[in-house]
């Protein structure tokens, strides 16, 4: 897979699929077979239906800004084929034994793991999510903190370039220097560059890659391809499909930290 697919959160995905697979084919088996002789194939046939059954959910891993819409739309496709699959495969090993009922007893067990796997998932990620908040609590009551505890790391030339500024423009093309520090976060628009403070926006004319560079120092981070953050002014996170989170800052707005860059953020916010 090529850089920036989200490769555990498709394992993960993987595991709860195969999952599925084989526990519906063995509780059904058990309800309406249980007296049958078994071969490798009842367990490594689910097993592969499992694995090709996330082919058309790829889309979900290797693009990086979908939409919720279209998320929900590509993990509908998932069960449909995962539903189909399922069926197919039951009748295939065992039709003659499971009949109509047992069939639509598969489909009914698959559609409930699948809706039992995308649970755990969501606890996990709110779990997640629960532990970044309790991190930026106890920063905002310790402020001190998370400086002392950066160490040597922390030279006197890198605490100067936390107050450096950049040039940005105002209203009315109104030239200005804003310390880097009171920045929010910058956004990509295009060919332009946008910087937010808690009350104004400020356009700034270099490349959101030439701004990275210059703001690093200031704990500024990228968290999308059109957006860098400043971890500093974050005020609480949440969950979002597909493995993304939400960052809201001081200002109240949301930013989207998409899934490629997730771990970095939360490393960071740790």
């Amino acid at each position: 897979m090529k850089s920036g697919v989200n490769i555990s959160a498709f394992f993960r995905d993987l595991f709860f699929v195969q999952a599925e697979c084989v526990l519906s084919f063995a509780i059904v088996g058990t309800i309406f077979a249980r007296e049958q002789a078994i071969s490798y194939a009842h367990f490594y046939v689910p097993l592969a239906m499992g694995a090709l059954c996330m082919i058309p959910c790829l889309p979900v891993y290797i693009i990086e800004n979908m939409t919720i819409a279209q998320v929900i739309v590509q993990r509908s496709v998932e069960l449909v084929v995962l539903e189909a699959a399922c069926v197919w495969t039951a009748n295939f090993l065992a039709g003659n034994f499971l009949g109509k009922t047992g069939l639509v007893v598969v489909a009914a067990l698959t559609a409930l793991f699948d809706v039992l796997s995308y649970s755990v998932a969501y606890l996990l990620e709110k779990a997640e999510s629960e532990r970044l908040n309790k991190k930026l609590r106890e920063a905002a009551a310790n402020p001190g903190a998370q400086n002392a505890g950066s160490g040597e790391a922390e030279s006197e030339g890198e605490a100067g370039k936390k107050d450096s500024t950049i040039e940005a423009f105002g209203e009315r093309n109104r030239r200005a220097r804003i310390p880097i520090a009171e920045i929010l976060y910058f956004e990509a628009d295009a060919e332009q560059v946008f910087a937010y403070t808690e009350k104004e926006i400020f356009q700034v004319h270099q490349r959101l890659y030439q701004v990275e560079t210059l703001s690093s120092a200031a704990g500024i981070i990228r968290v999308s391809k059109s957006h860098l953050v400043n971890v500093r002014k974050i005020q609480s996170v949440r969950t979002a499909l597909n493995s993304r989170l939400y960052a809201k800052m001081a200002n109240g707005e949301e930013v989207l930290v998409s899934r490629k860059y997730a771990p970095n953020f939360k490393e960071r916010l740790s």
